[in-house]
């Protein structure tokens, strides 16, 4: 059984037993790793198992604590709103008090990071923290940081869950050990996030939709990669993919049966420009797998790729839904049209 993410730790060292995760792991699809938008581009994530999740988990742990600095550091994760450099910054504070706290000296935390702070570096003057508070603190922070900066090619070329995942897991042995959560707690906190993060369907789909159910989950995926946004969703009053969004920055309608809904950081400006590209030539094309490829030549100006790509996805939705409903009228009823009454409903 290959047990994903902080419990590949907690396995390991006999915290939690491996049938504990029998379930949870059937319900996950095999391994495969994609390219996300951290550093630039360069970062990986699991589909499978994504590090979203160990960083979730890492909250809902934290949130067994009651010292008051904890709630801080909660909320300080919160207000960083998925941002990788507020997300650092935290981290390596959060890091620098751990160090202090055991007696360690300034110079040597300025060469673990080199974009250290004097402010960071002041940690080391101050009164000396609680050792295990600052840990926790660090442990929490560290996991959020983490799944922000993405896998490294490390990670995927041996498979490993990668430094979130370890740091999510330093908390996990904490709070397992004093009692602050039992193994069957965490399992089930694990198994909630993978339900939430399944497709919805309020009718079920007909098996001849697999394919293309498929190929809009990865394109979601594409898009994620390429504008930087922390979620996209495909959804209407009738389904969700690849899973419900709780709120969103973004909203356009992606054909007449589906709306797309992107989060991000910080609203970029260039969402303003999405619609003028929707009615430009055909920017995507189907392959012989009938799966999303984006058409954006070398002539694409950089400002231009995000809503381009954007446009492009509006497009493939468009076109998938209504010849997917076409061939297959049974699946009316789980794509039907939007109309003003079903967006009354689903906004009210």
């Amino acid at each position: 059984m290959d047990v994903p993410g902080l419990f590949f730790f907690l396995v390991r060292d006999g915290l939690v037993p491996s049938e504990l995760l029998a379930e949870l792991c059937e319900r996950l699809p095999a391994e495969n790793y994609v390219r996300s938008s951290a550093r630039d581009g360069e970062g990986f994530d699991s589909t499978r198992w994504p590090l979203a999740r160990d960083a979730a988990l890492a909250t809902t742990l934290a949130q067994r604590f009651d010292e008051p600095e904890v709630a801080r550091a909660l909320a300080e994760v919160e207000a960083a709103a998925g941002d990788p450099p507020q997300l650092r910054a935290l981290a390596r504070r959060a890091n620098a008090r751990v160090l202090a706290a055991c007696g360690g000296e300034a110079s040597m935390f300025a060469q673990w990071w080199h974009d250290a702070t004097a402010d960071d570096l002041a940690v080391f003057a101050e009164p000396a923290r609680d050792a295990r508070v600052a840990d926790i603190v660090a442990a929490l922070q560290v996991a959020h940081h983490e799944a922000a900066d993405g896998l490294y090619a490390f990670h995927v070329h041996r498979g490993l869950p990668g430094p979130c995942a370890e740091a999510a897991a330093r908390l996990a042995r904490r709070a397992l050990a004093e009692k602050r959560v039992t193994a069957n707690e965490l399992v089930e906190a694990a198994s909630q996030l993978v339900i939430r993060s399944e497709p919805y369907f309020a009718v079920e789909p007909s098996p001849a939709a697999r394919a293309m159910l498929a190929a809009l989950v990865a394109a979601c995926a594409e898009i994620r990669r390429v504008t930087g946004a922390t979620g996209c969703t495909l959804m209407s009053e009738t389904f969700a993919l690849p899973s419900r969004i709780a709120g969103s920055d973004f909203m356009i309608l992606a054909g007449p049966r589906a709306l797309l809904l992107l989060k991000f950081t910080a609203l970029p400006a260039w969402t303003g420009r999405i619609s003028a590209f929707r009615s430009r030539p055909l920017r995507t094309r189907v392959g012989a797998a009938r799966r999303f490829e984006l058409v954006l030549g070398e002539q694409e100006r950089e400002e231009d790729r995000a809503p381009a790509a954007v446009a492009a996805l509006c497009f493939f939705v468009e076109v998938s839904l209504d010849a997917h409903v076409a061939a297959h009228p049974a699946d009316e009823a789980v794509f039907p049209r939007i109309d003003e009454a079903m967006l009354d409903r689903m906004f009210a």
